[in-house]
């Protein structure tokens, strides 16, 4: 049996040593935990998003472990991602998993954090409890998408109201805030108006208060007087005073009977009289009598006319010339 060489121990030992060193380089990358005190936390997600092997695992920012396995669910509804991460963390009572980007260069990281900071968030519903509900953020390409359908719509929007909004339309809605200046402005005066209006009934209240004040104060005092006169004894003066009051009355009553019967007979008489009267216009309608004539006929109501005017006229020169008409000779 041949003996190694020298050159051919060396060659091993180096061999076995770049071995140690790669086992050693993949341990330490996926931060494995020499002292064993590691446990495993599965989570449940729609989507895995950019999640990759190796991931880091984050509870406030700081790294508790790695992602160590990402599968579909059996269903296909669901990924489950198991993570291995340190046994001395205590999770928060209402723990979650959010699948976020760590950095701008691609990498993402699993973060466990309490559900109650995060509402809005639609994170996957299980029914074990040992596994934690996940979510995971939109990556850049489904932002982008959505950042190209938002611009598609503002496209839109900004082409239909650029077809709505012509010259016209400014000119429309600039007359338009006028109007509502100016009915501000009127609504302005009309509650300035209104404003001294009700100052001024606050005026006219309070001094109707006051005068019904002075007007208690006066009946109070007339009250007291009453109260006065009936305790001073004066009580049965009163009531002979209100008998006799009472005996005056009755006999004006008396006389008023008395002024009712001439009264009734002055109004037999006065209808006697609107009988006349009615028989006599009756007459003068059919144009009985001169009246009547006069009243019947325009034209001799026209030549009376004339004929007081003449006379009219007469007087008047007569007054004015009696020497025309009067001459007095004495000798």
């Amino acid at each position: 049996m041949r003996t190694p060489n020298r050159r051919e121990v060396m060659v091993g030992l180096v061999v076995v040593a770049a071995l140690t060193v790669t086992v050693l380089g993949a341990l330490f990358l996926k931060d494995f935990d020499w002292s064993g005190d590691l446990v495993v936390v599965e989570a449940l997600v729609e989507e895995a998003g950019q999640l990759r092997l190796g991931n880091a695992v984050k509870v406030r920012g700081v790294e508790i472990g790695r992602v160590e396995q990402i599968v579909v669910e059996p269903s296909g509804e669901a990924i489950r991602v198991r993570m291995r991460v340190t046994s001395s963390v205590t999770l928060p009572s209402d723990a979650v998993v959010l699948l976020a980007p760590e950095s701008m260069f691609g990498d993402w990281q699993a973060q466990i954090v309490s559900r109650s900071a995060f509402p809005r968030y639609a994170f996957f519903d299980v029914a074990n409890e040992d596994v934690l509900p996940g979510y995971a953020l939109p990556d850049l390409s489904r932002l982008t998408a959505a950042a190209d359908e938002i611009a598609e719509n503002l496209t839109v929007l900004t082409d239909r109201v650029e077809l709505a909004f012509t010259e016209e339309t400014a000119l429309n809605m600039k007359a338009a805030i006028d109007n509502i200046g100016e009915v501000s402005q009127g609504l302005s005066a009309l509650v300035t108006q209104q404003a001294e209006s009700f100052d001024r009934l606050t005026g006219e209240i309070q001094t109707s208060a006051a005068e019904f004040g002075l007007a208690a104060r006066a009946a109070r005092g007339s009250f007291d007087e009453v109260n006065r006169i009936f305790g001073q004894g004066s009580a049965d003066t009163l009531v002979v005073d209100a008998r006799t009051a009472i005996r005056n009355l009755r006999d004006a009553t008396g006389r008023l009977g008395e002024t009712a019967d001439r009264l009734d007979n002055a109004i037999r008489m006065a209808d006697t009289a609107f009988v006349r009267f009615d028989r006599l216009g009756r007459r003068l309608e059919a144009g009985e009598g001169t009246m009547g004539r006069l009243f019947a006929d325009s034209a001799l109501a026209f030549r009376a006319e004339s004929a007081l005017a003449e006379l009219n006229a007469l007087l008047q020169d007569f007054r004015e010339n009696p020497r025309r008409y009067v001459r007095l000779s004495i000798f």
